[in-house]
């Protein structure tokens, strides 16, 4: 794929060309879009670090669902990377600032911690909930909220998400100026760096797309919800959003960078969306069947709260709010109405009319 910028120059040139002639009009400045996001200079160490963070953390709390202890106070040092020894990565040495909590939505961070607090109580105090078939145990809170799926969907959708569409493609991180030395020299610019990181907290192979969607970690697993409905937005995602947005930047091309930045926002917000359906249809499809029907409800609502944190959110915090009130205060009394109910409000937002196909 190629991209031609026209600058002010061509266009008078070109003026000039047609009326003498009006035979040719080449087009210059072209450069190349790459199939992958296989840039030399991409750098995002850190969101690595950070996932794989999650992905230890997640592995911990599910200790609680094979009767197992959770002690909150391990979980928040491992929350804030403060005095806890990694064992599958050495992050504490590395890189002992990177953290997921400092990079959490601020507001977020003390209900993570509180949920937490509630996990480690029901580890010691709670009872597991198994399916009917006998495949499966959850942990649930009295109502049937799974604090393990609220805390690592909800550090999904409050850092990786906030981080990725929020932070690192705003206007502070993006207006910075390349620096052309450091092009010249083949190392990153600060906007390089923060369009990196971005494409970072997605989780995903440098070569994803809708025919190989397989792989990747958080959002870049999940990313392969949206092929159920026929959505086009891996493609999207990375072709017309994070490769085309990295390769202009490389051109200071900063029109077709913002056009990137917008399909970015806009095709990320469908991982969640896709996401919370898939849920929604499995909860009322085990609807008789308390722990698998409470496990995904939980997963769906926290997909359904990460939809907040997106800077260019097609859906207010309000909208939010009511949809994810509409299951009730406890998911023992759900009913296939009301989780219904649910999804059809969230498609109907989205323009989605094949929500049973998720």
């Amino acid at each position: 794929m190629k991209i031609f910028k026209q600058s002010a120059k061509f266009i008078a040139l070109s003026i000039i060309a047609v009326l003498a002639s009006c035979t040719e009009d080449a087009p210059v400045n072209i450069y190349d879009v790459p199939e992958s996001y296989n840039f030399e200079n991409a750098s995002y160490g850190g969101q690595v670090d950070r996932l794989n963070m999650l992905a230890e953390l997640e592995t911990y709390l599910k200790v609680a669902n094979e009767g197992g202890v959770v002690d909150a106070a391990i979980a928040k040092a491992m929350f804030a990377n403060d005095d806890y020894t990694w064992t599958s990565h050495a992050f504490a040495e590395a890189q002992p600032t990177v953290q997921l909590k400092s990079k959490t939505f601020a507001d977020q961070q003390e209900i993570i911690e509180a949920l937490m607090d509630e996990l480690a109580d029901l580890s010691v105090n709670g009872t597991l909930t198994t399916s009917a078939n006998g495949e499966k145990t959850y942990l649930f809170n009295e109502n049937g909220f799974e604090p393990i799926q609220l805390i690592s969907k909800g550090i999904m959708g409050a850092c990786f998400y906030y981080q990725g569409t929020s932070v690192y493609l705003s206007d502070a991180k993006m207006g910075v100026d390349n620096d052309v030395d450091a092009l010249a020299e083949g190392e990153y610019t600060d906007m390089q760096h923060h369009f990196d990181e971005s494409f970072g907290y997605l989780g995903a192979p440098i070569e994803l797309s809708v025919a190989n969607a397989d792989g990747g970690a958080f959002w870049g697993k999940y990313a392969k919800k949206t092929t159920n409905g026929g959505l086009s937005t891996i493609d999207n995602l990375m072709q017309d959003g994070f490769i085309l947005g990295r390769a202009a930047i490389n051109n200071e091309d900063y029109a077709t960078r913002d056009k990137a930045i917008g399909t970015i926002r806009a095709e990320w917000e469908m991982i969640p969306v896709a996401a919370a359906l898939h849920y929604l249809n499995g909860a009322i499809e085990d609807i008789a069947d308390d722990a698998l029907r409470n496990h995904q409800l939980s997963e769906a609502i926290a997909f359904i709260s990460a939809l907040e944190y997106n800077a260019e959110t097609s859906i207010t915090a309000t909208e939010i709010d009511a949809i994810i009130a509409e299951l009730g205060v406890n998911l023992y009394e759900v009913t296939p109405e009301m989780i219904n109910h649910v999804r059809t409000s969230l498609a109907d937002v989205f323009g989605i009319t094949n929500a049973t196909d998720y």
